[in-house]
């Protein structure tokens, strides 16, 4: 698919939207119809509730967990997800049935309320399908998903309340206006960045008011349940954001800073070189920025929302668990808030935004990062010293893999906390690194130069650390340090097989030009 150019940057809201534009007008109409308190109330928890009960179905949705042979639990917080969804659609219906009593009979309903009746019944029949299964004594996977099956059949030719796919929207003026679009784009030469840009700031903003609606149903009875149903339609999305920004996220913004290179004027040499080498340190710093970003969300939902359902067995003990999601939740809204405030002015040019973000960036949370990369740092000098050698040069199998993590591991961290530790040595360390980008050129003079400056680094950052300022108020905490380092290689592992992912997959560019290519 190609881009359509765009008349204005108001545009990119409505060209981000699923529906053709007649569908957009009825639904426009009738999301106007309804009060401001029905709209933040009942409209989006009804759309956090549905993009949640889709992603349940899917295992992988879950919170990372012990093996299960009983769904019941599962199947019981779906139960009472639909439950709560009758209700949200009850409260959008009960103000229009006085005016559609008064219809002739046989006239039909219009959309979108059909559907919204559609909705209802094909959730009053998956509640008593799931009734009925939760009096079994054993609920498999395969009866769980296959439950999830009947009402998702319903819901996929729901016109109007089926729930946009992750990065797809269907309701972009609930999440932002054109009087709050990042105004930083006007000045964009791209536009495929313009529309990366905002697709990903959309779905931060839906996934931090999604994660809000979560919050609150902790405290209600079966809460906890329906959060987590919730949860896993934010854990979906987050988990292909992350996909999206270091793919298509990357290739789009170096596109837009070629494209403020073509615009410089070719005659006055010594200006044009001063803008290639601030290009260059542009796309690397992009390149670092970006990734961060992207993996520091998705290891934050590894580390802060790793709980799983409780046991039915458990409902009367359920202050704990709900306290650490209800800590969780908030930990990842902060960080996804950070993210769009950060992903806003990612690529201006300006060398004083640059500044300001990477100070902000090295001054957060320093001091666990330093604690955690050195861990990363240690395995990665243990493997080098053990890597099986060749003839004359490294046996370029599998044995060599961890080099290619480790490179990305330091793209991370490793600059930043160079940066921000003051260490004299980022220049031999950063060229000694990035040496093992190629598995195929690496050799053990190669990698034997990365250890040896690896061992330097570690050397200086257990200093650094030592002369950390430690504080009473707020000591360091280990073991959420532990966590997070946890999180953050489980969203290593997620990414592993994203490195040959076609742009094409996310629909910005045309998926045969980016296969053939």
């Amino acid at each position: 698919m190609q881009l359509r150019p765009h008349a204005a940057e108001e545009g990119l809201l409505s060209w981000v939207e699923r529906w053709a534009p007649a569908d957009a007008e009825v639904w426009s109409r009738w999301r106007q119809s309804l009060s401001a308190k029905e709209r933040a109330d009942v409209l989006l928890p009804l759309q956090a509730s549905l993009s949640g009960l889709v992603a349940f179905r899917q295992l992988e949705n879950h919170p990372s967990a012990r093996a299960a042979s009983d769904f019941r639990p599962h199947l019981h917080a779906v139960r009472v997800t639909y439950d709560w969804a009758l209700a949200l659609c009850g409260g959008l219906c009960a103000e229009r049935e006085p005016e559609r009593r008064l219809r002739s009979v046989g006239q039909p309903i219009g959309e979108p309320e059909a559907s919204l009746q559609s909705l209802r019944r094909s959730l009053t029949d998956a509640l008593r399908v799931s009734e009925r299964l939760l009096e079994l004594p054993l609920v498999d996977a395969g009866a769980f998903q296959a439950s999830c099956d009947l009402f998702l059949r319903d819901l996929g030719r729901n016109a109007f309340f089926r729930p946009p796919e992750p990065l797809e929207f269907s309701n972009v003026a609930e999440l932002v206006g054109p009087d709050h679009f990042p105004a930083e784009l006007a000045s964009w030469t791209s536009e495929v960045a313009k529309t990366t840009t905002i697709i990903a700031f959309l779905a931060l903003l839906r996934n931090h008011r999604f994660m809000g609606i979560a919050d609150r149903l902790i405290g209600e009875d079966e809460g906890l349940y329906r959060a987590h149903v919730v949860l896993a339609g934010v854990r979906k999305e987050l988990r292909t954001l992350m996909r999206f920004l270091l793919v298509q996220g990357i290739e789009t913004f170096a596109d837009e800073l070629e494209a403020r290179l073509l615009a410089v004027d070719a005659h006055h040499i010594t200006g044009a070189r001063t803008e290639i080498t601030k290009a260059s340190k542009e796309l690397t710093e992009l390149r670092e920025a970006v990734e961060t970003l992207a993996m520091g969300i998705h290891g934050k939902v590894r580390s802060a929302l790793e709980d799983p359902l409780p046991e039915l067995e458990d409902e009367r003990r359920l202050a704990l668990p709900s306290e650490r999601m209800r800590n969780g939740i908030r930990e990842v809204r902060a960080t996804v808030k950070e993210s769009a405030k950060r992903l806003r002015s990612i690529a201006l040019p300006a060398a004083k935004e640059h500044e300001v973000r990477r100070s902000e960036r090295v001054q957060k949370n320093l001091q666990q990062d330093i604690w955690a990369f050195r861990f990363i740092l240690r395995a990665f000098i243990d493997k080098a010293l053990v890597a099986p050698l060749g003839a004359d040069r490294w046996n370029h199998g599998e044995d060599l893999a961890f080099a290619g993590e480790f490179v990305r591991h330091f793209r991370v961290f490793g600059t930043r906390l160079a940066k921000g530790t003051g260490y004299p040595r980022l220049g031999p360390l950063t060229r000694a690194v990035s040496a093992l980008s190629y598995r195929e050129a690496i050799d053990a003079a190669k990698l034997g130069l990365a250890a040896r400056e690896c061992e330097l680094f570690v050397e200086h950052l257990e200093s650094s650390l030592g002369d950390a300022p430690h504080s009473l108020l707020a000591p360091f905490d280990k073991e959420k340090a532990a966590a997070e380092l946890r999180g953050y290689l489980a969203a290593a592992q997620d990414r592993s097989a994203l490195d040959r992912a076609p742009t094409g997959t996310f629909g910005l560019t045309d998926a045969e030009q980016a296969e053939a290519g």
